[in-house]
């Protein structure tokens, strides 16, 4: 079984050792809520179902369910979140290429994207590819679960094959900024800085107050931008940010409540359990004690 990692929900994605992309396997016999709050990055992230499905995943404000064998890629810079019910027995896989790292061995991609979501849009030729990136792409999720002595070889070759039907396949160029419209810049830019701001401050006392300050915008006007575009409230997305960082302390190290409240930004063990409550349906405290038995 993959070893569990911290998702990353800045820019930076540090890729799994030794491979030069980062990958997340999810695979569950019991039925668990899996909440991503609303992100972005500059690598560009594929999901994929191998079994069971993924309910609601919000990609750009389209939202996609997906049924056992489908692929989504997330594009670089795009906001993406997940509000889903894992059924029991499903099985995922997320892999995400560093930008730098698909722009080194493809300068083309400054400019282009990948256009794959829609299955049913796809000609002949991109459906056989499509076939083959679910052989692939099973393949990688079996390897990274075994043990053979060889699977880290085997998984890049695995990931340089998908990256190359990937951009092989499935490219297309993107639409210019004028086309998008200034306004749609615009929103794009200021969620991002928002958000990443919040991912690189999280430990620290955050308010909306200071958040708007950062942007040269009025918190009134902070507060109705980001629920429009988000459809959270800002205070909602930073406790969601430090309950899925306290999470991953809490699972990997042995700090006691108080100190992953306070090292995750928290006024204490009391928020940081309402946090997780409403983000993973059990408080903190219940989770550590999950984690012992």
């Amino acid at each position: 079984m993959a070893e569990n990692k911290q998702i990353k929900l800045h820019e930076i994605v540090v890729p799994t050792s030794p491979l030069p992309v980062w990958y997340f396997i999810f695979n569950t016999d019991t039925g668990v809520p899996k909440y991503v709050a609303p992100h972005w990055h500059r690598g560009i992230e594929l999901s994929y179902t191998l079994d069971g499905r993924i309910t609601d995943f919000i990609i750009a404000g389209k939202h996609f369910d997906t049924q056992m064998g489908q692929i989504l890629v997330v594009n670089t810079q795009v906001i993406h979140s997940v509000d889903s019910t894992i059924k029991k027995g499903s099985k995922t896989l997320s892999i995400i290429f560093p930008f730098d790292y698909v722009a080194n061995l493809y300068p083309e991609i400054n400019h282009q994207e990948i256009d794959i979501n829609y299955p049913e849009k796809l000609n002949n030729d991109q459906k056989l590819a499509y076939s083959n990136l679910q052989g692939l792409l099973t393949q990688f999720y079996w390897l990274a679960s075994s043990t053979q002595p060889l699977k880290n070889l085997k998984m890049q070759q695995i990931v340089d094959e998908i990256l190359l039907l990937l951009l092989e396949r499935f490219t297309k160029e993107k639409p210019p900024e004028s086309e998008m419209g200034q306004r749609k810049v615009y929103v794009i830019n200021r969620l991002q800085f928002i958000t990443q701001y919040v991912n690189n401050h999280y430990q620290e006392k955050l308010t909306l107050d200071s958040i708007a300050k950062k942007c040269n915008v009025s918190k009134e006007y902070l507060s109705r931008f980001f629920k429009k575009q988000m459809e959270i409230t800002v205070d909602t997305y930073i406790n969601n940010v430090r309950a899925q960082r306290a999470y991953f302390e809490l699972k990997n190290t042995s700090h006691n409540l108080t100190q992953i409240a306070m090292n995750n930004g928290f006024s204490g063990v009391r928020t940081m359990n309402r946090a997780f409550d409403k983000f993973y349906g059990k408080t903190a405290s219940q989770i550590k004690r999950n984690f012992k038995n």
